[in-house]
């Protein structure tokens, strides 16, 4: 297990899915939250995306996604 959050904020996630935190970055997240590409859990107003999901992404072969 990697050390550090278990969840992070949108922010987080654009960043280090896309290398930046932009409007189309950020609208890129919340499009992939919508659609259950990345799980998330919802807590008012905000998404915190669990940690792992980023890895899961990351480690994709071309042909899953």
């Amino acid at each position: 297990m990697k050390a550090g959050p278990a969840l992070i904020d949108t922010r987080t996630a654009a960043i280090a899915l896309f290398g930046r935190w932009t409007g189309g970055t950020k609208d890129a997240v919340y499009r992939m939250i919508e659609r259950n590409d990345i799980a998330a859990v919802r807590d008012g107003r905000k998404y915190w995306i669990p940690a792992a999901e980023i890895d899961r992404i990351r480690n994709m072969k071309v042909d899953e996604a």
